[in-house]
């Protein structure tokens, strides 16, 4: 997967710099900034007793250069930061409560496509690596003796990747906002275990370009 991440992101940026020199297109930076609702896809636990808030708030923060490689498209590079909250699972069998919570962040590096059309509304496309990090928390409760069971923690890095797509509206020459949904698959490996999970976002993003 980080091969072919590796080659398509090779590509992207190779035809975004062959057709911006043939085109003799303009292009800009922009600051991109969007928050909205996580949701952790592990599937349903219910049957083992365990309760999920697989929802949370999320943001990320995303700067790079677009050039226009056509009338109405642009095509550019990505970087930037995402906080995709956390998953809290709790327990509780009348003698014995626990609860954890899993949380993830990671640094993405990517490629963007974006279509104009002529009502000042466009389309959205973005796919990178996401260079993520999980940080997993428990802690226990002995009901029947009224006594803690302590508290663990542990996290882990690894290489994921991410890709989205988005509707907005251009306000003005050179600013925007848009509604997106992006899905990022989390990899990492703490204690040496290897965890994967898929974490979808919802968000209302504003991008500014200068």
């Amino acid at each position: 997967m980080k091969t072919i991440l590796t080659v398509a992101l090779g590509a992207a940026l190779v035809g975004a710099s062959a057709s911006a020199a043939a085109a003799d297109a303009n292009g800009a930076f922009f600051v991109n900034a969007g928050v909205g609702q996580a949701q952790y896809h592990v599937g349903r636990t219910n049957d083992l007793g365990f309760r999920l808030d697989d929802k949370d708030t999320a943001g990320a923060l995303r700067f790079g250069y677009a050039w226009r490689v056509a009338p109405a498209f642009d095509l550019g590079v990505e970087g930037g930061y995402a906080d995709l909250g956390k998953l809290v699972a709790k327990y509780s069998d009348g003698t014995i409560s626990s609860k954890s919570d899993l949380g993830a962040t990671g640094w993405l590096l990517g490629a963007n496509g974006k279509y104009h059309f002529e009502k000042h509304a466009y389309v959205s496309a973005r796919a990178g690596w996401f260079r993520s990090k999980e940080k997993l928390e428990a802690s226990g409760f002995d009901v029947a003796h009224g006594q803690s069971l302590g508290h663990a923690g542990t996290d882990g890095e690894g290489d994921g990747w991410y890709g989205g797509v988005g509707v907005g509206y251009d306000f003005a020459r050179n600013f925007s906002m848009g509604l997106n949904y992006d899905n990022y698959h989390v990899k990492a490996r703490p204690e040496g275990v290897t965890s994967a999970v898929n974490v979808g976002v919802f968000s209302l993003s504003a991008e500014y370009r200068f």
